[in-house]
């Protein structure tokens, strides 16, 4: 990638769906350069913009880690089953025991149960499966930067405000925009009228309500090896009990930070990185204990391979190559027989 490709991810990232003609100023060049640089970005699976289900729509408790174990010889292949159910946000192969790590959410903590144990766990080649929920995310994916823009730049291209309290007048197609924006989180709002069935104007409205309220997250997310930051880790932490929403707060604040949360388990904290090197690791764990040195990290693992990050298949150069929707509200068994990739559409 060269500098205006950083730059113009960086733009789709604060606005995802910021028409070319509205970030041609900042970006100094034309609509049509923007445009034809984000075709191609998108055709080979190197960024892309997915919608999923923000905290208002998903209750504390229906959203965990799966940590998966595999009968020897059975990894890829579990973690490529697995990468097909619709309650399986991220999937990747990890360094440690539990060799596959599965984040996976649901409607319900019943529901996030039933696909757990009844679902992940049948899946041929699981010798284990260890669920750790999330009780609270500070931040994820959505909120992570890759700083290619000044300031001038970024207060010019902005973003949308975000209020997960304000109330919703309708959720009438919520899932049908998802799943769809899902695929491609620009797509036109005339195209997203053919595959809801909504009017384009009364979509305009309902979306912007729906992002506003955070029920539905855009993100702009690249291929981490190509924008280079080629090494995911994900931490646990033990943190005071007093001082874990703070910490929490604290790493969000880290630029290799790009998910914080408050987790119920054998760890009460977990972050994951995208580091530009495994040595940076060290660095990061040590601003960490400065800064607390309550917190201590029970266990790091190092992801061999992404399989899946937020609905997207990943491939094994760290590019998009498919698309299976993230649909948290299906019947969990139904989820058991997979689904087939969709093409990536960017």
């Amino acid at each position: 990638m060269d500098e205006l490709d950083l730059a113009l991810i960086n733009a789709v990232q604060l606005s995802p769906r910021a028409s070319w003609a509205e970030l041609a100023e900042p970006l100094e060049t034309d609509p049509s350069t923007l445009s034809r640089r984000w075709a191609r970005l998108s055709a080979d699976g190197e960024a892309w913009v997915t919608c999923y289900p923000g905290p208002p729509a998903v209750p504390t408790g229906a959203m965990a880690f799966i940590e998966v174990a595999c009968r020897a010889g059975g990894v890829t292949s579990v973690a490529e089953r697995l990468a097909r159910h619709p309650h399986a946000l991220n999937v990747e192969i990890v360094s440690g025991e539990y060799s596959v790590l599965v984040t996976a959410a649901a409607v319900s903590t019943q529901a996030l149960s039933v696909y757990a144990m009844d679902v992940a766990a049948a899946v041929p080649g699981v010798r284990a499966v260890r669920l750790t929920p999330v009780a609270r995310t500070a931040s994820d994916g959505s909120h992570w930067r890759l700083d290619a823009l000044d300031r001038g730049q970024q207060s010019a291209i902005g973003g949308s405000a975000r209020d997960g309290r304000r109330p919703v007048r309708s959720l009438a197609g919520e899932r049908e925009v998802m799943l769809a924006l899902g695929e491609d989180g620009r797509m036109p709002y005339a195209q997203l009228s053919r595959r809801t069935g909504i009017p384009a104007n009364t979509l305009r409205r309902r979306l912007a309500e729906l992002l506003a309220t955070q029920r539905l997250v855009l993100r702009c997310d690249t291929a981490s090896s190509v924008a280079g930051w080629p090494v995911l880790v994900t931490v646990w932490l033990g943190v005071p009990a007093g001082e874990v929403h703070g910490v929490c707060a604290d790493l969000t604040a880290m630029p290799e930070t790009r998910m914080a949360a408050t987790t119920a388990g054998r760890a009460n904290a977990a972050a994951v990185l995208w580091l530009h090197r495994l040595e940076d690791l060290h660095e990061w764990e040590r601003r960490l204990a400065e800064a607390h040195p309550g917190a201590v990290v029970q266990d790091r693992l190092v992801t061999v391979r992404q399989v899946k990050r937020m609905g997207r298949l990943i491939g094994a150069d760290g590019r998009g190559v498919g698309h299976v929707p993230m649909d948290v509200w299906a019947e969990p068994a139904e989820a058991g027989e997979g689904l087939s990739a969709l093409p990536s559409t960017g």
